[in-house]
């Protein structure tokens, strides 16, 4: 290839307004951020457009050959003389003025404008790298048209200075044959970070997310707070322990650069934000979120549940339900009266609490149909009934003094809701027992 161009200097360039660089700068990796498998990764894109001093450029394939089928070819100095195709060669070795090593050389992947294009696999020959890239099918690339080719995962191990890549155009149908040399500058690499997250943003206290990131170019590596060093990892991630919100910062160093960037971590408390029971499915519906340990009693019956779904249930000898969502600063709870869903005119008594270390805030809320009175009460030592309020439709709010005792059960308040029909008879009493839940599955 170098006696080649030395002997057809009269062709090298004059396709410049043909085909050209986006970008003619790289980043060379150095040992150091080798051995740290923190490479760079570059990409060059070429650019083919047919200028308006040009009618048409016509790639021609008449024998259906790939880009394989071309190259072989060309390896065994056969005559390619009919078939349109371009040829990059990319010079390897250790030198100042090489692109690549051979071994990353061989790395390198074209991407092509469409399937109608074919690219062979990079082949090294003498001290070049060589892709092949045809078009199957004719190709007619008119006025002011262009298409591209992509050189990505170029991972260039060499010192930094000035090197080339050259481009042999060959049976392209009005144009003459020519090759274009593109003079690339290598630049140290920089240390950059293309992603930094958590795929869990928000817990509620008790998890462990797993911080992740991709880099690239960096000597150094540090997260905050923890002083943790990501190349002594054996993965790029780790799992912090999250008691409360927190900012993580990622700081790369190299080549006397910096770089940083940062995750939010969010401590939330748990949040039931639907428990639901459809009787003619007989189906209990919940979601919830930010829960560390989720369970569901139907009845006397308790399981342990995941954030969201649907269960078929026979209705329990205790006809009530209660999901209970666990959290660092308090426990939440939803109950539902599962009877008063299938009377003849649905009753709706639901009650939810939250649990915190030294009180619990108890909500209750009902919504009656067709009834004449109604009474609703509630006990706190299941003996004793208060009444607190005779609409037919509302909501109670009680604050209760929970023992300071950390062992202590959680022990929620018990209510009742009393409805006379419209004709004077009674609806069955709408009960949310309000036992010590322990909470053992």
């Amino acid at each position: 290839m170098e006696q080649k161009l030395q002997n057809e200097q009269g062709l090298l360039n004059h396709c410049r307004y043909l085909l050209d660089v986006d970008d003619n700068h790289i980043a060379v990796n150095d040992h150091a951020i080798l051995d740290l498998d923190n490479r760079v990764k570059n990409v060059l894109t070429f650019q083919l457009l047919n200028p308006d001093r040009v009618h048409q450029m016509v790639f021609n394939n008449p024998q259906k050959l790939t880009a394989e089928a071309i190259l072989k070819k060309l390896q065994n100095r056969e005559p390619v003389e009919d078939t349109s195709y371009i040829r990059f060669f990319f010079p390897f070795g250790t030198e100042a003025g090489d692109f690549i090593d051979a071994e990353r050389g061989k790395l390198i992947t074209f991407e092509t404008e469409s399937s109608d294009w074919s690219v062979a696999e990079g082949v090294v020959e003498e001290r070049h790298i060589s892709f092949v890239i045809s078009c199957y099918n004719q190709k007619i690339i008119e006025t002011l048209f262009s298409v591209y080719f992509r050189g990505k995962n170029i991972q260039s191990y060499a010192p930094v200075g000035l090197t080339y890549v050259y481009a042999e155009i060959k049976n392209v149908v009005g144009i003459d044959d020519i090759i274009k040399v593109f003079p690339i500058q290598k630049k140290p690499a920089v240390p950059q970070i293309h992603r930094f997250f958590s795929e869990q943003t928000t817990t509620g206290g008790s998890g462990k997310p797993r911080l992740q990131w991709q880099i690239s170019g960096a000597k150094d590596g540090q997260i905050t707070p923890g002083g943790i060093n990501i190349f002594t990892l054996p993965a790029p991630g780790v799992e912090v322990d999250l008691n409360r919100s927190m900012e993580y910062r990622l700081s790369l160093k190299g080549n006397a650069a910096e770089t940083a960037a940062i995750v939010n971590l969010y401590v939330q408390p748990p949040d039931i934000l639907q428990l639901d029971y459809d009787p003619a499915a007989r189906q209990v519906i919940w979601r919830t979120q930010y829960s560390e340990a989720l369970q569901l009693a139907v009845g006397a019956a308790y399981m342990s549940v995941k954030e969201r779904g649907t269960m078929e249930i026979q209705m329990p000898s205790k006809p009530q339900v209660v999901l209970r969502a666990q959290g660092r600063i308090y426990t939440e709870y939803a109950a539902l009266h599962l009877q008063g869903l299938t009377l003849d005119k649905p009753q709706i008594f639901r009650s939810h609490a939250r649990v915190y270390p030294h009180y619990i805030h108890t909500k209750w809320t009902w919504r009656t149909q067709d009834t004449k009175e109604v009474v609703f009460q509630f006990t706190e030592d299941g003996s004793n009934w208060h009444n607190a309020a005779t609409v037919s439709s509302g909501e109670f709010e009680y604050l209760s003094e929970r023992p300071d005792k950390p062992k202590n059960p959680e022990k929620l308040l018990g209510a009742k809701l009393i409805c006379t029909k419209s004709d004077g008879s009674a609806y069955p009493v709408l009960l949310l027992e309000g036992e010590v839940m322990s909470w053992t599955v």
